[in-house]
């Protein structure tokens, strides 16, 4: 059926499913297996985030499941959309992934040849990390507690064709905002592995044999369920696992939900945030207030002099750490059992001249992220022309 609607600028709307260049729309593997390695890989939702895919921890499925569910091969320059909780999430596949399969909970847009060599899924891709596109994604999504997205519902996503000039300008100017975000990546990556480094030098024999209860140098406090929403205080940020767990670096500048309840359960800024995974914790220090969610635990050290050590000391021993969590899929800390976790603990001095250190590489992370922030805003602002038309046709589905 012809979606097409020309708006009152000349620009052409397309529904995805019928956009020139788009050849499928479908979703991934339906039931893989268990994670064999070297077998195929599988995309997840999980390594797509900020219009790029990062894969941080690889799986698999069998060759047998791959050739079993030929719909969602990847090729490089296909898009792959998250349709589970980040609903609208999108990225370009790569030459890196091509041959690969999804997972089912990732929709796959491939391109005809043709579209590739246009840079439609490019195209598509940018389009869906616009403010109208993610608004029409959770719209249309389903869930209250996790949005999914439907493919059907992601078949009828309107997509601008505005006239070659202007595409391609609108294309190159967020093709440079991409390639310097990844330059100011690239700074907070090496700032805070350096940092890392430093630390790791630090000769054991310069540390004294005792160990001290964190207990004994921060206030270690869990996190909320269900915090009770009064509509009175100011709003404060809600900060779930996966938002600390899905953090490229260990700072913590946004997150997505704001709520509004008593003061007493706000962590401030400086605090250090712990959330787990079977394979390890993640600490990440926040520079904003607020309230962690189950199964964290907020760690605020009692001298500020004191963060950039115990950060580190944190950080280095992630895989051990886990070992305090509590639940099926170790996700829950304990924060009794956390607290009286020991830390390596130098003198004062020594720990005063590593933040010396540390904590000009760690400012410099932090405003690299912060531009990055300013150039988010930049490629939102180039849509600001763009909403879908006013008599777009109701989906089909």
């Amino acid at each position: 059926m012809d979606r097409r609607v020309v708006d009152e600028r000349g620009c052409a709307w397309y529904r995805l499913g019928a956009l020139p260049g788009v050849a499928s729309i479908t979703y991934g593997v339906d039931r893989a297996g268990s994670n064999l390695q070297g077998g195929v890989p599988l995309l997840q939702a999980g390594h797509i985030s900020d219009g790029r895919i990062h894969v941080h921890q690889s799986a698999f499925i069998s060759r047998e499941e791959h050739a079993a569910c030929t719909r969602s091969w990847l090729h490089a320059g296909d898009v792959v959309i998250v349709l589970v909780g980040r609903v609208g999430d999108a990225a370009v596949v790569t030459p890196e992934e091509h041959d690969w399969n999804a997972a089912r909970s990732v929709g796959v847009v491939t391109c005809t040849e043709e579209g590739r060599r246009d840079s439609i899924g490019s195209w598509v891709s940018f389009w869906l990390r616009s403010p109208a596109a993610r608004a029409w994604c959770l719209e249309h999504s389903a869930g209250t507690a996790r949005a999914s997205l439907s493919v059907t519902a992601l078949r009828d996503l309107p997509v601008p064709m505005p006239p070659a000039v202007d595409r391609a300008r609108i294309q190159s100017l967020l093709n440079v905002i991409d390639e310097k975000k990844a330059v100011n990546e690239r700074i907070a990556e090496c700032a805070v592995k350096l940092a890392d480094a430093y630390f790791a030098e630090i000769p054991a024999t310069d540390l004294p044999l005792d160990r001290t209860p964190l207990a004994d140098v921060a206030k270690v406090s869990s996190g909320l369920a269900r915090p009770t929403q009064d509509g009175q205080s100011p709003g404060v940020g809600w900060v779930t696992s996966a938002e600390v767990l899905q953090s490229a670096f260990p700072h913590l500048d946004q997150v997505a939900r704001v709520i509004t309840t008593s003061s007493e359960h706000i962590v401030q800024p400086g605090s250090l945030l712990v959330a787990s995974t079977p394979s390890g914790v993640q600490i990440v220090e926040t520079l904003v207030p607020v309230i962690p969610s189950r199964g964290m635990l907020a760690v605020s050290p009692f001298y500020e002099s004191d963060r950039m050590w115990l950060l580190h000391d944190l950080r280095a021993r992630a895989a051990e750490l886990v070992l305090t969590a509590q639940g099926r899929q170790a996700r829950e800390l304990s924060r009794r059992i956390f607290e009286q976790q020991t830390v390596r603990w130098p003198d004062q001095a020594m720990r005063e001249a590593f933040g010396r250190v540390a904590g000009p590489l760690h400012a410099r992370a932090k405003l690299a992220t912060a531009e990055n922030h300013t150039l988010d805003a930049l490629a939102k602002a180039a849509w600001r022309e763009m909403t879908p038309p006013s008599d777009w046709p109701p989906s089909d589905s």
